[in-house]
């Protein structure tokens, strides 16, 4: 038997999960004060704080043991500013009032891979605060993936990811499932080089999501592929963050390089994009703002935003061509050299009278503006001509230099006549290369150390140097190294495919140009592109500065060429598949095309990758995840371990009760018994609804069975209650 605690004095007691415990088989009382009205409640103690430090952890220590050990509700973790080996554990263990919190700066390089961390919120708030994960995430599908339910709230804090995955990792930093219902605030987070999205958190916004609200503020999101940030919720936020893309981000599963800045994917109503900054100063990037066709019926406004678009995709695309018929803009600023325009009813300044982007950090330091620096770390070095004679070059570094030859643009090339790096006898390193100067040419490089000596041979004034992603000056490169002395060189050669003879179930491109000072062009097709040389007119031409088409390694094609503009000139293509971007430098007005002799628009030529068959995976994935969740919670309910006893007897009067807990609860007949004969209150059905149970007792004794844990208790009344765990 129990033994029995009554409290008359109405505090509210408080108890976490190892108070629970620790009471095992004891009981604890509650009463009302004043009467009828008056609630009393057991619910998670919020102030209970664990250090790290003075459990043991040590800098350089593996951490996931200490955070599975410690993480819990109602508990604050505290981390210890250091750095520790992360094997991708230990974020999962609360679902309420918790908190875990680097104290100043606590590095957790990421010694797994792959991490799938589910971070739930059942109720209260669960809190994550100042991380930086180190490691590029690897395996499949890596993510923070934060779920509330509506009466839950997450927020995650200054939690960062400058790495990001490798190619094909279907990695993101943060994912919001359809079955988010609550609020999540991510604040103040870096995160970069994602093939997978930066923030992937529209699917509550899904016709079958259940509507949770996410907001994004003051955070900063680079090269991230298919998006930087993804929304499409009821009152989703984007606000006063920072979206760069200056380089090419890790290829998607799907083989795709689209990188759109901020992305809406989901017809929510009354979205808010503010105050926010796209750079999308690469050429190869997607919109800087997508109000994708997936969102047509929805409602939103953008405001205070400012763009620099050098790509040709529409500053602010209505995908849908109506999307953006239920969204506002208002002072939006729009510059750049790339495609400026955007819906026609939105209140935008275009060219010269507009603003640029200042590129500031939104927590305030400068990241995009004055001079590049080189890193502590490993920095990426991309050496470009324009149409020139092309180039030479040969540079030295302080430490290891790395040709990279599997990047899907701009990549240094294999074989004899192609980049190469190698070590010196006095321990610093020194790359080679040259850049033909047909169409834009270039070859990219990773490096240690500070930059000591750079030459450069050929059309010096058309090569331009890329410091991680931003143009910096050789003199300005060379400077940053107490050593520095010579000058060196940089170029990249191509090597033109043979084209492949036309399949007969191909489509018909031609690109043509009327008089003027003439374009070039780029596309990319998902299956073999082939330009057709042999027509009596608008043929594609052979030789060094002709139009060619090659395989890339993700087994689509992409072709090149340029229109003269003198007269009426023209290029035809044979290609199979979908054309799934195109880009036009130039005289882009001057330009037509013709899809199997029918005039076309680049916008709907262009078969954008929609993610489609991404989507879909990811929510096959999801539903794999709920199953397991849910077959995790039936296994749970079976297990009805715990026992709450409500004993109205030690009262003449009549009470009022309602339990939650996080698992399941169920009545129990043979827990539950009447005093006398019991009053009419007693025939009350007591009710029962999944993990609540409100009922009213007097002269009797309630009883339940449940899984998990107590979350509260409310009572008008006086009862004494027992809370028991059966082993």
């Amino acid at each position: 038997m129990a033994k029995r605690h009554s409290d008359g004095s109405g505090h509210k007691g408080q108890l976490n999960r190892r108070d629970y415990m620790r009471l095992g088989g004891a009981a604890f009382g509650v009463a009302a004060l004043g009467g009828v009205g008056a609630t009393a409640a057991v619910a998670a103690d919020p102030d209970t704080v664990v250090d790290l430090g003075e459990e043991g952890l040590s800098n350089g220590d593996e951490i996931d043991s200490y955070l599975e050990e410690h993480v819990d509700n109602g508990v604050e973790v505290r981390v210890p500013e250091g750095e520790y080996d992360w094997n991708g554990q230990g974020f999962t263990g609360a679902v309420r009032d918790a908190a875990i919190i680097g104290q100043g700066e606590v590095i957790l390089n990421n010694v797994a891979g792959r991490y799938y961390q589910q971070i739930r919120a059942r109720s209260g708030t669960v809190e994550i605060r100042n991380f930086t994960i180190r490691g590029r995430a690897t395996g499949d599908g890596a993510r923070f993936r934060l779920q509330t339910n509506s009466s839950g709230k997450i927020l995650v804090d200054n939690v960062n990811f400058p790495d990001g995955s490798e190619e094909g990792a279907k990695a993101k930093a943060f994912y919001a499932p359809r079955r988010h219902a609550g609020v999540i605030e991510i604040r103040n987070c870096y995160f970069a080089n994602f093939d997978d999205n930066g923030i992937y958190a529209n699917s509550p916004g899904a016709s079958n999501g259940e509507g949770g609200q996410v907001i994004v503020e003051n955070c900063t999101s680079r090269n991230n592929n298919i998006a930087g940030i993804r929304v499409g919720s009821d009152d989703s936020i984007v606000r006063n963050c920072l979206v760069i893309n200056d380089e090419v981000a890790p290829t998607s599963r799907g083989g795709t390089n689209n990188q759109r800045g901020i992305r809406v994917r989901s017809d929510g109503d009354n979205l808010e994009i503010s105050d926010c900054e796209i750079i999308h100063s690469f050429t190869g990037t997607g919109a800087p703002i997508q109000l994708h066709r997936g969102a047509a019926g929805g409602s939103g406004t953008i405001s205070n935003v400012r763009i620099l678009n050098n790509t040709g995709n529409r500053a602010i695309f209505d995908h849908g061509g109506d999307t953006a018929s239920g969204w506002t803009g208002s002072n939006i600023s729009i510059t750049g050299d790339g495609d400026l325009r955007h819906p026609s009813h939105f209140d935008v300044t275009t060219g010269s009278d507009a603003e640029e982007p200042t590129g500031e950090d939104p927590q305030g330091s400068t990241d995009y503006t004055g001079t590049p620096q080189v890193s502590e770390g490993t920095d990426r070095l991309r050496i470009m001509a324009e149409e020139s004679d092309g180039a030479t070059y040969e540079f030295t570094a302080t430490d290891e230099i790395v040709p990279l030859y599997d990047l899907d643009v701009y990549n240094a090339n294999r074989g004899e006549n192609g980049e190469e790096a190698f070590e010196n006898d006095d321990g610093t390193w020194t790359a080679t290369g040259a850049l033909s100067g047909a169409s834009t040419s270039g070859d990219t490089f990773e490096f240690d150390g500070f930059m000591t000596a750079f030459q450069i041979e050929g059309a010096r004034d058309s090569v331009t140097l890329y410091l991680n992603g931003r143009r910096i000056s050789k003199e300005d490169l060379l400077a940053q190294s107490a050593d520095a002395d010579d000058e060196s060189e940089s170029s990249e050669p191509s090597e033109p495919s043979e084209p492949s003879e036309p399949s007969t179930d191909a489509h018909r491109l031609r690109i043509m140009a009327e008089e003027s000072d003439g374009a070039t062009y780029e596309f990319t097709a998902t299956d073999e592109i082939v330009p057709l040389y042999d027509l009596d007119v608008y043929n594609a031409n052979r030789g060094e500065n002709g139009e060619e088409a090659f395989e890339n390694d993700d087994g689509t094609w992409t072709a090149t060429g340029a229109l003269s503009g003198a007269s009426t000139s023209g290029d035809t293509f044979e290609f199979r598949g979908d054309i799934t971007s195109m880009t036009i430098e130039g005289a882009r007005d001057a330009v037509t095309l013709y899809l199997d002799d029918e005039e076309i628009s680049k916008d709907d030529l262009v078969v954008e990758p929609d993610d489609d068959e991404e989507d879909h995976d990811e929510e096959d994935q999801e539903e794999e995840d709920h199953d397991e969740e849910d077959q995790e919670e039936e296994d749970h309910d079976e297990e009805l371990s715990n026992v709450l006893l409500i004993d109205g007897t030690v009262s003449d009067d009549v009470a009022q009760y309602k339990v939650v807990v996080s698992g399941h609860i169920e009545q129990s007949d043979s827990l539950s018994s009447v005093v006398d004969g019991g009053s009419p209150w007693d025939k009350i059905q007591d009710r029962v609804d999944g993990s609540t149970a409100t009922g009213v007792v007097a002269k009797g004794l309630d009883g339940y069975r449940f899984s998990g844990e107590l979350v509260s208790f409310q009572v008008n009344g006086n009862v004494d209650v027992t809370l028991e765990e059966v082993n």
